[in-house]
């Protein structure tokens, strides 16, 4: 059985950013962020128009507005493609569709894709009627099968067609958002699927066999004929008229959807999910929430109206920070939020981990530390690596770590002990609302990880780059980029015939120290060596493994022209 945690949401908003955080028995879990040039964009539509389709990669390429094209591969294509083209495309035989369709059969080959099935609430709308794709095959099945199925999709998306698409993972570095043609529309209680085809599922946490039948049953009766619906486990034990009153919501937007395409030009922003506040209300709220705590009258309203319709027995948890601390200190998180940009994370016993991102992966290192030697060693590291197991589960969740992960886990040599951690590491990610995968300790003490990145990690977000270091976390060493220096002077001097010519050199402070400190005056030597009269600079904006030469005759960046940096 789950145990249950005490928990607050604390929202905190300072200036134009705004800080959401998740504390679990008073430590924080969970931090969300956003500020206006970085606002969340999982589950915006967009209506994209197909930049390249290369089926190699089993993807296309969609431009919808953003920096870098969004990623739509295949198998994100989905099964109902043509019944959003059917929303987008001009309409051209409105009468004839309308009258063709009436059954809901699919369509034959070469008829319009734009039929229209009758009035829904005074509005027509393209649905049953439209050409469906075939679903994939499975993993598992014939490699014909799925190889038939990739040139099929190929040979659907063509360049500068239009396409309705949703964004399920944000933009991270110079990747664009991966993207989806299956539409999906998420409520407090259940997750719309506009071309579902009447289809309704629970959620797995719904264990009662009567309540989800209770479940499907009163969706399924609600629903409009086309539409599908996914319960989601808060709906459990809910009232009908909770349930009807959601679906009422989201079809409502899905109306909305409808209306902005009839005269959308790709690319375009057709449908913004919605503020950071009502979606982490959406996601997180459930009876373990104690409290709710907002620093901002605007937020605090916005939270009452969502709470007093979503669950109106919790709207006495709500209330306005009135304390003299920032609202963080006032609740001792404010070090928990400090901590994220830190490499070292201690633990009770003494130990610590080492959190290190590479291109490819996080690598998390667990030592002993100081722990005292007083039991026997494999009592000992057991004993840290369960400790380091809890931390690093929260780390992953508070800095939003996603993708590959690897654990360097303390060397154990009882493979029981091992499977204890292993236990331990998949208890502790159950209560981590993003997916993930562990695989067990490894015989050299490797635990490896996947979980999912939907969005660059918190750390990405809230630094940036270090401009000596590049983000490598070492810089060169001045002496390094002393004899590169030389080497230019040298290159220069052999391809430039025109001797005595004079030269500024801009560094960093701290290579000009040692150049201007050196035994022998350096710009004598240079003098002597080269004929070339050389000035030294120092110059703050540069790094340690950066330099510039400037012709003092016409103050021109030669540089590049004499040598690589």
């Amino acid at each position: 059985m789950k145990k249950s945690l005490n928990k607050q949401l604390l929202m905190n908003k300072t200036g134009d950013e705004i800080q959401v955080a998740l504390v679990e028995e008073g430590r924080l879990a969970e931090l969300i962020i956003e500020r206006p040039e970085s606002r969340r964009s999982i589950g915006d539509i967009y209506l994209g128009r197909v930049h390249k389709v290369v089926e190699g990669l089993k993807a296309a390429f969609v431009d919808i507005g953003q920096k870098s094209d969004g990623f739509l591969h295949f198998s994100d294509v989905g099964t109902t493609t043509e019944d959003y083209r059917a929303l987008i495309e001009d309409d051209d035989d409105d009468d004839t569709a309308g009258s063709e369709e009436s059954d809901g059969d699919e369509m034959a080959e070469g008829e319009s894709l734009s039929a229209v099935v009758p009035e829904q609430n005074g509005k027509s709308s393209a649905r049953s009627g439209a050409k469906r794709l075939p679903a994939p095959p499975p993993d598992g099945e014939d490699g014909g099968r799925r190889q038939s199925y990739t040139q099929m999709i190929a040979g659907k998306l063509k360049p500068n067609d239009s396409i309705l698409v949703q964004v399920i993972k944000e933009p991270i570095s110079t990747k664009g958002s991966r993207l989806t043609s299956d539409i999906t529309i998420a409520g407090r209680f259940m997750v719309l699927l506009p071309f579902g085809g009447g289809q309704v599922a629970v959620s797995r946490r719904v264990i009662a066999r009567k309540e989800r039948s209770r479940l499907k049953k009163l969706v399924r009766s609600m629903l409009p004929d086309g539409f599908g619906a996914i319960i989601r486990t808060v709906a459990e034990m809910q009232e009908e008229s909770l349930l009807k009153q959601d679906l009422e919501k989201l079809l409502a937007k899905w109306t909305q959807i409808e209306e902005k395409l009839q005269d959308a030009v790709p690319p375009q922003l057709i449908f913004k999910e919605d503020t950071i506040i009502s979606s982490v209300l959406r996601d997180s709220l459930n009876a373990d929430v104690t409290e709710i705590v907002a620093n901002s009258p605007v937020i605090y309203k916005e939270t009452l109206n969502y709470i007093q319709w979503a669950a109106p027995e919790m709207e006495k948890n709500v209330t306005l920070y009135q304390g003299k601390l920032p609202l963080f200190e006032g609740y001792s998180i404010a070090k928990d939020v400090e901590s994220i940009f830190s490499r070292k994370v201690w633990l009770k016993s003494g130990g610590y981990i080492i959190i290190e991102h590479t291109e490819a992966m996080v690598v998390i290192d667990v030592n002993s530390g100081r722990y005292a030697a007083k039991r026997e060693q494999e009592e000992n590291s057991l004993k840290t690596n369960l400790e380091a197991a809890r931390e690093i589960v929260r780390q992953l969740r508070l800095r939003d770590i996603g993708g590959i992960i690897v654990v360097d886990f303390i060397d154990m040599l009882d493979q029981k002990n091992a499977k204890k951690v292993y236990d331990s590491m998949r208890t502790e990610l159950r209560n981590d609302r993003a997916k993930s995968n562990i695989l067990p300790m490894s015989d050299f003490g490797i635990m490896q990880i996947t979980r999912e990145r939907i969005r660059p990690s918190l750390m990405q977000r809230m630094g940036d780059q270090c401009p000596a270091c590049g983000g490598t976390g070492v810089v060169q060493a001045r002496f390094t980029t002393i004899n590169q220096i030389e080497r230019w002077l040298r290159k220069y001097a052999l391809q430039n015939t025109t001797k005595l010519q004079q030269l500024d050199l801009y560094v960093s402070p701290t290579v000009a120290e040692p150049l201007q400190q050196s035994e022998m005056n350096t710009e004598l030597k240079w003098f002597l060596q080269h004929l070339l009269f050389v000035r030294v600079k120092p110059d703050e904006s540069l790094r340690s493994d950066d330099f510039r030469f400037y012709s003092r005759k016409n103050n021109k960046d030669i540089t590049a022209e004499y040598g690589d940096l």
